[in-house]
């Protein structure tokens, strides 16, 4: 996605092979990317005025490199410890329960166990209200086929539970939604090594179902490889596609970073034990269709998981699976990173040709990067997006205010909002209901916004109260 002198195929850079000395090179010194050890690509770039983008990027994941390990300790330990509050009744349950040797010990493959985001918002239950508020997106769509479903509340409460284990998922589904659970599928990514991809399949009912969910698992807040793949510019050239972002590729289950051909064949037996995101949920798709021919798919997923919700689609496109594509009703996202450029828009446009909605809370860090900063780093957006603001009001826009969020003019918006969002949260169960209690992990999780506004304005919660609270602005904002 950068400029270039002549065609590449992709473009990789190697955080981990980028030294102090590279950063300041890039900032004082006018040298092609193509020179920097950091750099792989198999074409020739030019010298670019605006490299401030490549360090800035390569900072923040060096950064979280170096954190990674006492990141990832931090949240496990603080996930059993809220854990072991919760299930034993808080500190003064707690202390009865060890005097009483009564202690409840926290199992993290229980369907009690919650993760850091199901303590800051513990909603299980479907919000069965119906009304055009809740319903405001299809004020854009009002062909919708879906009316019996609050497709919104449904779609956003997949994408928060689906960061929880495979028993946890599978009660809130059958026991709180009165829907049929068909998986959950922990996916290998071949090269971080590991089953990092995780995605789950529900139908709202097992024989002759209406409505089919994949929702894909996003970005664990204490886990420093998901947010440094969110801000990484790495890109693959995928022909009629375009560039599409590298990382999100390979959690989809790329099998080659150099080329698209090799590494996503139409057909690809994997091992039983490192199953391929796109594949196996593809397979289940397939005999689901068969199942219930007369029911429709939608995809979602919260922050990374929307990327790989938004990408999903135009794989099957790409692979001519016009079975699943004709059955989709459509894709929604929130909180969304940029997932490619403006070819694969075009592209998402003219031959996929689904209903796409991409939900952006206030200044939401994450649908912010990858940056927008042509010619270096040109990923960019596409469907309709729905932001939120002020009182939970969603309007369509073009494009999300602060783009690429460092914009210092947008400093004290920022903050002032942040601000508002803790102290709403304070009084938010008395004004509007017990359904938006916030409990006082969802509020020291606020607080981090009052440093970093757009990591508070990427929780779950407020994606859940959005679509519950809308108020409706219906002209398109630029």
């Amino acid at each position: 996605m950068a400029s270039t002198n002549g065609p590449k195929d992709y473009m990789i850079y190697r955080s981990e092979k980028a030294g102090v000395i590279d950063i300041l090179s890039l900032l004082f010194r006018r040298k092609k990317l193509s020179s920097y050890r950091f750099v792989e690509t198999n074409g020739e770039t030019g010298v670019h005025d605006d490299p401030w983008v490549i360090a800035l990027t390569l900072l923040i994941q060096k950064t979280l490199k170096t954190i990674s390990v006492p990141m990832k300790w931090t949240g496990y330990y603080l996930e059993l410890l809220i854990n072991l509050l919760a299930l034993n009744g808080g500190i003064i349950g707690l202390l009865w329960h060890i005097l009483t040797f009564s202690l409840v010990i926290p199992k993290r493959d229980s369907a009690e166990f919650r993760s850091f985001i199901g303590h800051i918002d513990g909603r299980v239950d479907l919000y069965n209200k119906k009304s055009t508020e809740m319903n405001y997106f299809q004020l854009m769509d009002p062909e919708s086929s879906l009316d019996d479903f609050n497709v919104l509340d449904l779609s956003m409460m997949a994408s928060k539970i689906v960061y929880e284990n495979a028993a946890y998922i599978e009660n809130a589904v059958t026991k709180h939604w009165k829907m049929h659970f068909v998986g959950f599928y922990s996916c290998w990514n071949k090269f971080l090594n590991d089953h990092t991809t995780q995605a789950f399949i529900c139908c709202d009912k097992a024989e002759d179902a209406s409505v089919i969910v994949l929702a894909f698992r996003g970005t664990e807040p204490f886990n420093a490889n998901d947010w440094s793949t969110d801000v990484d510019l790495s890109w693959l050239f995928t022909g009629k596609m375009g560039n599409i972002h590298l990382g999100f590729l390979k959690a989809l289950g790329l099998q080659n970073e150099l080329s698209f051909l090799l590494g996503f064949p139409k057909e690809f037996s994997a091992p039983a034990d490192k199953p391929l995101a796109y594949y196996a949920v593809r397979k289940v798709l397939k005999s689901l269709i068969k199942q219930h021919p007369n029911a429709k798919i939608i995809v979602t997923g919260h922050s990374l998981g929307g990327a790989l919700a938004a990408i999903f689609p135009a794989l099957l496109s790409y692979h001519n699976q016009s079975d699943i594509l004709n059955a989709m009703y459509g894709v929604m996202t929130f909180g969304q990173p940029r997932v490619g450029d403006t070819l694969l828009a075009t592209y998402m446009t003219a031959f996929v040709r689904l209903k796409y909605y991409r939900m952006v809370y206030r200044y939401d860090i994450v649908p912010r990067v990858p940056f927008d900063v042509p010619p270096i780093a040109m990923f960019k957006h596409f469907g309709t997006c729905i932001y939120y603001n002020e009182w939970y009001k969603g309007q369509a826009v073009i494009v999300s205010p602060n783009p690429n969020y460092f914009d210092p003019l947008y400093m004290i918006s920022m903050y002032f909002w942040a601000w508002v969002d803790l102290l709403r949260a304070l009084i938010i169960g008395v004004t509007e209901g017990k359904d938006f209690r916030e409990g006082y992990i969802s509020i020291l999780y606020r607080m981090t916004g009052l440093v970093v506004p757009g990591i508070a304005s990427h929780s779950p919660r407020d994606y859940v109260n959005s679509g519950r609270l809308a108020k409706i602005a219906n002209k398109i904002m630029v």
